[in-house]
């Protein structure tokens, strides 16, 4: 889940302006102040939040997530190559699944690429994949489901979180891996909910 202070430094950073233009836009001091605010340790006045708004040339709706469409940018602007995707955890890729929401700082990738946020992974259950213990997995929320992609699943009493092959038959979902040293785990489609679909995979340094 994207927070107002990640809104904000993305559509900064959309614009090429930097914290010290922001703040001499805001008539702030210091960049501090617009640090502050990215990194969510301001609390912000609606009429705040209205100035803010109107200097990153979008809405309040978008910055405090009620518009979930990002304004376009301006017609005078080139969008940079790169743009930041949060990293919101780890997932499970093997036995005894691992599930965290822990922000763990933005990851910046090609515009080319969809993703809405990223994961670390842990184990070896998708190494058939390509992808790896320690990797970076990159996951979009809108997607069109279909059999045999690789998704990030939850599932069970404790919310476990893993990233599988998914299909479905009938009223069962079959979450496979990509190792034949494990076997299929098998679900009621309703125990389950797929929370993104694996885009992209970054790997870890050798």
């Amino acid at each position: 889940m994207t927070t107002f202070g990640w809104r904000v430094r993305s559509r900064r950073e959309a614009l090429g302006m930097t914290q010290d233009e922001l703040a001499k836009k805001l008539n702030y001091k210091s960049r501090s102040s617009v640090n502050k605010i990215e990194l969510d340790q301001r609390n912000m006045k609606q009429s705040q939040i209205a100035q803010l708004a109107k200097a990153l040339e979008t809405t309040p709706g978008f910055l405090m997530g009620w518009d979930e469409k990002e304004p376009p940018l301006p017609s005078n602007i080139s969008v940079p190559a790169a743009y930041p995707v949060p990293i919101l955890g780890v997932i499970g890729c093997g036995e005894g699944p691992i599930g965290e929401q822990n922000f763990d700082g933005f990851f910046y990738i090609d515009r080319t690429i969809r993703a809405d946020y990223a994961l670390h992974t842990k184990g070896d259950s998708m190494i058939d994949a390509g992808i790896q213990d320690g990797d970076i997995a990159f996951l979009t929320k809108n997607y069109d489901f279909e059999d045999g992609q690789i998704y990030a699943v939850i599932f069970g009493p404790d919310n476990e979180a893993v990233l599988k092959k998914v299909y479905r038959s009938g009223d069962k979902a079959i979450l496979q891996s990509c190792n034949a040293a494990y076997t299929p785990i098998i679900l009621d489609g309703s125990d389950m909910r797929i929370i993104g679909k694996l885009t992209w995979i970054c790997h870890k340094a050798q």
